[in-house]
This record gives structure tokens, C-alpha cells and sequence, in this order.
């Protein structure tokens, strides 16, 4: 993911948002991007357990980031005139924070961010009529998101790759948490199945909905966690066992302080680096 070029096509098919069914659905789909902007904030608790100076910055950044685009995404309810509804269950499931840093950026940068990226860069920029009012302005927002949402997406499969390797047995917990994220997708689109063969946005809910799955499939099989070939039943249900536990166990994790205790090494002062002073005679 290193460009805005959209990843389905929806062809000339957008919203009219003078319509109150289709602003409805646009309520919907915002509504869930707000909630997980909201709960992105919490990407600076994990600045604590940050164990390298890279990652301390990087949290530092993405926090800042996710509280702007909080604030940008009420702007938009506002500059449409929609009131955010509740997150559906499927979002909150899938944005739960944790404090166990290898699943967090499997789960929520690698994963979550991408398929939040997709919502953005596919479905908003592509469906949202640029003839309605402010909605140039609010496609310009969405833009300056995506781009700071491809890099979190960036760092979650840099990192996943890095605890991959140092932690191969990672791989059939991932894999497992990964059958389980997209069996539960189909969920998000079930209210909207019965207008969907009759409306010019929604009919694309089944085939985008396959789109974001493969495309997840793809990146899992880049990161090294998904087999070319997808594995019997019995192995998918112990994968999808050991992730379910990896989870629950994540929930009760606490984080563990790491920069106060390797920041000479971080710093270079641990041998390895030269350090030089230099002084100027007056």
C-alpha cells in the first residue's frame, strides 16, 4: 500500500446524499470510521512499552495523527449535517486495543489499518459525490488520512515481519486470528443485503467485500503467515483456538516499561558507536 489508487472499482456509481436512505448509509459508514479513530488514540499507551526509539516516535506521531483525524471526522458529520451513531459490534471487536505488542500490530496496524484504509481510499473517495457541497473539501481530508494510514499500515507489517522472525510460532496464532477476522466481515454488510440488488452503491457490498478480503489474504501471504494453500479444517480450528487464546491472554497483559532500561544502547553508548566530543579554542 504506497499509493491512493483505489484497489476496486465502483465505477461511476456514488451516493446521492439528498437521498435520507443513502445519507443513512453514509452515517453508517462514518460513524464506524469516527469509533476507530477514537480508540487509534489509544496507540499512545503503547508509547510505555515502546523498545526501540523508531517505535517510541513512530507512537508519538501516530498519536498525534489519530487525535487529528478524531477531530477531522466530527468535522465532516458536521460539514454534512449527519449525528454519528453508535459503532456496530463487528468494529468494536475488531478495534479492541491490547496491551500485548505482538498482537497490536498484527491486529490493529497490519490488519485493522489496512482494511480501514480500504474504506477510505476505495469506498469514501470513490462514492461520495464531489457535486454536493463541501464534499471537495472533505475528499482533500480523507486524502491527508489515507496517506498517514499507509504509513501505520507500513509500520504493523514491518513489525510483523520482525516478531515473525524472531517468533516463528507466531504464525499459527496470527494465521487463526486472521480466519477468524474475516468470518466475521459478512456481519457488517447484513443490514444492507436486502436493498443491496437495487441500489447503485450497495451492490458492490459483495464483490468489495471479496476484494478486502483476498487483498488481506495477499498481505497476510507476504507477511508469511497465510499457506499458498488454505489448510484442512482441523488445522484452521486449532489456529483459530490458539489465536482466540493469544487474544483473551492479551487482554490481561501489562505492559513493561523498555527505554529506561535499554536508552544507552539506543543512544549508541553501549561500545558498539564511537563517541567523539570536539572543542573550539577561544
Amino acid at each position: 500500500m504506497d499509493d491512493l489508487t483505489p484497489g476496486y472499482d465502483f465505477g461511476q456509481d456514488r451516493f446521492d446524499l439528498e437521498n435520507a436512505e443513502d445519507r443513512e448509509i453514509v452515517r453508517f459508514v462514518l460513524s464506524q470510521a469516527l469509533y476507530g479513530e477514537a480508540t487509534g488514540v489509544f496507540c499512545g499507551k503503547s508509547l510505555y512499552a515502546a523498545g526501540t526509539l523508531e517505535a517510541a516516535k513512530f507512537y508519538v506521531r501516530q498519536a498525534k495523527q489519530e487525535l487529528a483525524h478524531l477531530q477531522l471526522f466530527a468535522e465532516i458529520f458536521r460539514l454534512l449535517g449527519l449525528t454519528p451513531s453508535p459503532a456496530h459490534w463487528v468494529i468494536r471487536l475488531l478495534a479492541a486495543h491490547n496491551n500485548y505488542y505482538p498482537l497490536k500490530v498484527f491486529m490493529e496496524h497490519a490488519i485493522g489499518e489496512g482494511m480501514v484504509l480500504d474504506i477510505f481510499k476505495d469506498l469514501l473517495l470513490q462514492t461520495l459525490p464531489d457535486e454536493y457541497a463541501h464534499i471537495p473539501l472533505i475528499k482533500k481530508k480523507l486524502r491527508v488520512v489515507c496517506k498517514e494510514e499507509i504509513e501505520h499500515v507500513s509500520w504493523g507489517e514491518k513489525e510483523t515481519r520482525r516478531l515473525l522472525t524472531e517468533r516463528p510460532w507466531l504464525k499459527t496464532p496470527y494465521y487463526g486470528l486472521f480466519e477468524l477476522q474475516m468470518g466475521v466481515l459478512p456481519f457488517m454488510v447484513r443490514a444492507f443485503e436486502k436493498r443491496a440488488s437495487n441500489h447503485r452503491v450497495l451492490r458492490h457490498l459483495g464483490p468489495f467485500l471479496e476484494y478486502v478480503r483476498e487483498r488481506v489474504r495477499k498481505q497476510g501471504q507476504e507477511l508469511g503467515f497465510v499457506p499458498a494453500e488454505r489448510p484442512g479444517f482441523l488445522f484452521r480450528m486449532w489456529a483459530m483456538l490458539f489465536g482466540i487464546a493469544l487474544f483473551l491472554r492479551s487482554q490481561f497483559a501489562r505492559s513493561t516499561s523498555k527505554l529506561d532500561k535499554n536508552y544507552l544502547t539506543e543512544l549508541g553508548f553501549d561500545g558498539s558507536h564511537a563517541v567523539t566530543a570536539t572543542t573550539t579554542d577561544s
